[in-house]
């Protein structure tokens, strides 16, 4: 039976029951199994005056907003929406935490599987922030913690002992859980339950993983943070300071965001605490537009972006419990570009600089090399990747070359795109843009003119006239630069301008975030949770040992 053969009677207009919609707010995360297949699920549901809607993913399958159609009567549920090549029919019961019933595949007269759904609290900042800071589960073992953007500000999470990360979501007001990877948030692999003093403080959280009973993690008490705003020229930056607790002169850092997608913000997950539970003091701020920040990322340059960090810079150099001499930069993919760019213009400010999964290629060509792997993830062969990235190649090319460009000239790129238009991996060869694009008007203009100063961007030069301490982080796996060739080519620069204190160092199995990854590809990352030994830790110690340039 298809779905179009149900509509009629099952998207007809039901009586609805107001708790009922009431419970269903917010997300759900769960499982659906039929028959020998397990996926995990997440779901929500909107309404209307007359009707409810559902909006279902499948992330590991990489299907995203499937269309569910609702029907609602008491506290119970049907639910019809494509799955594979045929129609799911859910029959279930809703309670105030969980949806649990029975599938059915097409015109099948008995169940042939179940869909279990939890309810994940909506995201409450108030709620979430102020469980951020360290955790001891034992002598050796910490858990960091911290809200991420890249995951809508929930609690991202680091255990020094297991090397485990992932994603803390609410159940609750007091209970809060992780699924058994960054991407999948069910079943549950770790319960963390807030344990509040009488005057109602975090005291501590019971931590319990895989089912197991529960170890008591007890908050400490080791770091302050501070809200901070600093400007660069006309741009008010606005962030926070997190700072060991105890007295002294501590090396620190500045964090540099990567890049693209959501506009970052200081909200950098477990680092802040985590770095400063190791005592070294952190700077997180809201990239320019994002946040409480002002200011435009999109028609800022490589060189605004470095300034503002080193205003950043500045605000450290002033504090009390920082070592001036002892200042550096922490970046994260893309801010490795802003980094090497920021110390060679810091007039010797910043000390050092430490980078994770930055490339060596100008940014135009990272992202040819980027376009290769979204296709080989998504399974083209070889001549389909090369094709694509022929094709978006010619378009960086043509973009950086012609710094003056003619209707007739753009027309022809143009012709070349729409060439290939019906090709299946088109979608994935970041060149969709351009036939919507034309330099006859200013503001096409001016998005090729930001195109081009992006993407002839390199960062050798930079590096090669650095002769403070730097330390490089790269994923043997990484899909998003290219390690063995970024790999080559700083060694040798740190080689040709005599920098003995540069480190280059590969971590096999590393993906471009540094978790341990069997192939690297976008596709795996639903399945990942454990970072490569030697991440974190090792780059503790090298900051620790970084000598006071005073």
């Amino acid at each position: 039976m298809t779905m179009l053969a149900i509509l009629p009677s099952f998207a007809a207009v039901a009586k609805l029951v107001i708790p009922a919609l009431t419970i269903l707010s917010g997300d759900w995360v769960g499982e659906l199994r039929v028959r020998d297949r397990s996926e995990f699920v997440q779901m929500r549901f909107t309404r209307d005056s007359v009707s409810v809607r559902g909006s279902l993913d499948l992330p590991v399958s990489n299907r995203w907003g499937v269309r569910t159609f609702v029907q609602l009567s008491g506290d119970g549920l049907r639910l019809a929406f494509p799955y594979g090549r045929d129609t799911a029919f859910v029959t279930a019961r809703i309670t105030h935490d969980s949806i649990v019933g029975d599938a059915t595949l097409g015109g099948a007269r008995m169940p042939t599987g179940q869909l279990v759904l939890i309810h994940r609290q909506p995201y409450d900042s108030a709620k979430v922030r102020p469980l951020a800071g360290n955790y001891r589960l034992a002598p050796d073992r910490i858990v960091s913690m911290g809200p991420m953007d890249e995951a809508n500000g929930w609690l991202s999470f680091f255990d020094s002992r297991t090397r485990r990360g992932g994603l803390l979501y609410a159940l609750n007001d007091s209970v809060y859980f992780s699924g058994p990877s960054f991407g999948v948030a069910y079943p549950i692999d770790i319960r963390a339950t807030v344990k509040r003093s009488p005057d109602g403080r975090i005291a501590s959280l019971a931590w319990s993983e895989h089912r197991a009973s529960a170890i008591r993690a007890s908050r400490l008490d080791d770091v302050v943070q501070e809200d901070v705003a600093f400007t660069n020229g006309d741009v008010r930056l606005v962030g926070n300071v997190t700072a060991p607790r105890a007295p002294g002169r501590y090396p620190a850092v500045v964090l540099v965001h990567g890049c693209c997608g959501i506009k970052p913000t200081r909200d950098f997950g477990y680092w802040s605490s985590y770095l400063a539970h190791n005592g070294i003091v952190v700077l997180a701020f809201d990239k320019r537009g994002g946040g409480e920040s002002t200011g435009d990322a999109n028609t800022a340059s490589y060189e605004d972006f470095a300034d503002d960090v080193l205003a950043g810079v500045d605000v450290l150099r002033h504090r009390r419990d920082v070592d001036p001499g002892r200042i550096g930069l922490y970046g994260m993919s893309n801010g490795g570009y802003v980094g090497p760019l920021a110390a060679s213009r810091s007039d010797g400010k910043v000390a050092f600089i430490a980078v994770r999964s930055g490339s060596a290629r100008p940014v135009g060509g990272n992202i040819d090399y980027e376009v290769g792997n979204d296709l080989r993830s998504e399974g083209f062969d070889d001549q389909a990747v090369r094709r694509a990235v022929a094709i978006r190649a010619r378009v960086t090319d043509f973009v950086i070359e012609h710094r003056t460009l003619t209707t007739a000239a753009w027309d022809s790129l143009k012709a070349e795109v729409v060439a290939v238009q019906r090709e299946p991996w088109y979608p994935w060869s970041r060149t969709l843009w351009v036939p919507h694009v034309s330099p006859a008007d200013s503001g096409g203009r001016a998005y090729i003119d930001a195109l081009r100063a992006a993407w002839q961007y390199d960062p050798m030069p930079y590096w090669r006239s650095l002769t403070i301490p730097i330390y490089i982080m790269l994923g043997g796996l990484d899909r998003s630069v290219p390690t063995a060739e970024t790999a080559r080519a700083l060694r040798a620069a740190f080689a040709e301008n005599g920098n003995t204190r540069a480190t280059v160092r590969v971590f096999p199995q590393g993906n471009h975030g540094l978790l341990v990854a069997r192939n690297g590809y976008e596709r795996e990352i639903h399945s990942l949770a454990y970072y490569v030994p030697g991440f974190q830790d090792s780059l503790v110690r090298w900051i620790q040992q970084v000598p006071s340039r005073k």
